[in-house]
């Protein structure tokens, strides 16, 4: 296999692997698993926040216009790959490890999941979405809706919300993005052949194991014309020159997003502009599956997750920067608890990614 072919392999292998994020668990964290809950809400919110990872800066304030008409349902949305198994993997994974069960623990019963087809274009995805979307409208008999979608889940989101996409804004509240290729990234540049001249540290960092896992599944479904279509939407030049200026944000929808960073990166370049606070000092150590990718990103100068570089998956209000890689924010492989190196805790996370929604009024 030629060098090329190898990064290939492993940009392709990399978006692949880290759609499916979260092991099914019967582990749940403590209530505050290292992270400081602070009453920083308004006054008269009678609430605590969850703030992460150790101190943040106060909350946005509630909007006039959306204060009292909440508190709106909660919708998880994934990313690439979704709730489908992984043949080559050793384990079934699957997405938001334990995030609903957490919520309902911690009083936020009405949180739902919703399923697109794992391979395939936002549009497709969120067609698909629509639908659910409007049973959990009926069903809970809310006026709106929470979507928190986690990598393509946010791409997904802004789809629907968009009076240029499917036109929910009138439904939805918020979209909040984890860690979503807003402007693209590199990893689907590289997998898809379009850029040129890697960086040969990145052909060392593949492991054997890695490629092993990849061999097999990853050659089959290069000629998939779906998935093709899905890698081709990451594209830097496609979110550029295609969808951003079509899927523009819709009016009276507020819009956050919240990034990750790994490799032992501070981001005291790219995110010291996030409402809450960076650690610097909480570095995360990339997992095998995503350390070429987060060595490659990181030779580009960005700071990232491992997928998805930081000024990529900024949208609307930058909320925080977590020490994360893209698998870890939401639960995989095996995280059960605090990081071991990083403190970070992926149900601690989404508790206070509800928690700054309520705050809000939503």
């Amino acid at each position: 296999m030629s060098v090329k072919q190898v990064l290939r392999v492993t940009a392709l292998g990399a978006l692949v692997t880290t759609a499916a994020c979260g092991v099914a668990s019967s582990t749940t964290a403590s209530a505050d698993a290292g992270v400081k809950l602070t009453a920083e809400l308004p006054v008269d919110s009678g609430a605590e926040v969850l703030t992460f990872p150790i101190e943040a800066a106060a909350p946005l304030p509630r909007r006039p216009d959306a204060a009292g008409h909440g508190p709106y349902p909660i919708v998880l949305m994934h990313g690439m790959g979704g709730f489908n198994k992984l043949e080559n993997l050793p384990v079934t994974v699957s997405y938001f490890n334990g995030v609903q069960a957490d919520l309902a623990a911690h009083g936020e019963t009405d949180v739902f999941l919703t399923i697109a087809p794992p391979y395939n274009t936002s549009e497709v995805r969120a067609a698909a979405i629509a639908p659910q979307l409007d049973a959990i409208l009926k069903q809970t008999g809310a006026a709106k809706l929470n979507l928190i979608g986690h990598s393509q889940g946010g791409l997904d989101a802004r789809i629907l919300v968009s009076p240029n996409g499917l036109g929910y804004g009138d439904r939805v509240a918020s979209v909040t993005t984890i860690a979503t290729p807003h402007r693209g990234t590199a990893v689907a540049d590289l997998a898809l052949g379009l850029t040129s001249g890697p960086a040969s540290s990145v052909v060392s960092g593949v492991s054997n194991t890695f490629l092993s896992l990849l061999e097999d599944g990853v050659y089959s479904i290069q000629s998939n014309p779906d998935l093709l279509a899905q890698a081709n939407e990451m594209s830097t030049s496609y979110m550029a020159s295609t969808f951003n200026p079509k899927y523009v944000d819709a009016a009276g929808v507020t819009y956050a997003s919240y990034a990750g960073r790994t490799d032992l990166q501070n981001g005291r370049d790219d995110c010291t502009a996030a409402l809450y606070d960076n650690d610097p000092s909480a570095l995360d150590v990339a997992q095998p599956e995503l350390e070429p990718t987060a060595s490659y990103l990181a030779s580009l100068g960005e700071t990232n997750d491992g997928l998805v570089a930081v000024p990529s998956a900024k949208w609307g209000t930058f909320m925080q920067c977590v020490p994360a890689d893209h698998l870890k924010e939401c639960g995989m492989l095996f995280q059960n608890g605090p990081d071991s190196v990083s403190g970070f805790d992926h149900l601690v996370f989404f508790r206070a990614v509800v928690a700054r929604l309520r705050a809000q009024g939503f």
